[in-house]
């Protein structure tokens, strides 16, 4: 099979069979659920695109108080694109729900006790 690519800004892509075998393992059964498996391998690509970037550090210093911080203020950014009409020039709506996904996904690992300061 071929790759899927998805729209935006270096967003990478993920391998369709690696998809069918994921989406079979997890007992995937809806289209939906598989779509979701995509957008969902995109984001753990970018978070981890942005941790060879940028290291646990910036994450380890705030904990899950920095977490609600960044939340709240990409759901303010989302909120001024929605309200402006998605006129924005520097991020792409997709990029913000894609960080918002992400920060929910290191919440929970801060949550568990899995993020490494290293």
């Amino acid at each position: 099979m071929g790759r899927i690519i998805m729209s935006g800004i270096d967003q990478g892509s993920v391998d369709a069979s690696e998809v069918h075998k994921l989406s079979r393992a997890l007992g995937l059964k809806t289209s939906q659920g598989k779509k979701a498996l995509v957008h969902a391998m995109k984001c753990v690509q970018l978070l981890d695109r942005k941790q060879q970037d940028y290291g646990p550090n910036n994450i380890a210093y705030s904990g899950e108080l920095g977490i609600a911080v960044r939340v709240m203020d990409k759901c303010c950014r989302l909120r001024h694109i929605l309200e402006n009409g998605g006129d924005v020039q520097f991020e792409a709506k997709t990029d913000t729900y894609m960080d918002m996904a992400n920060y929910g996904l290191i919440g929970m690992m801060l949550e568990n006790g899995e993020w490494e300061e290293k």
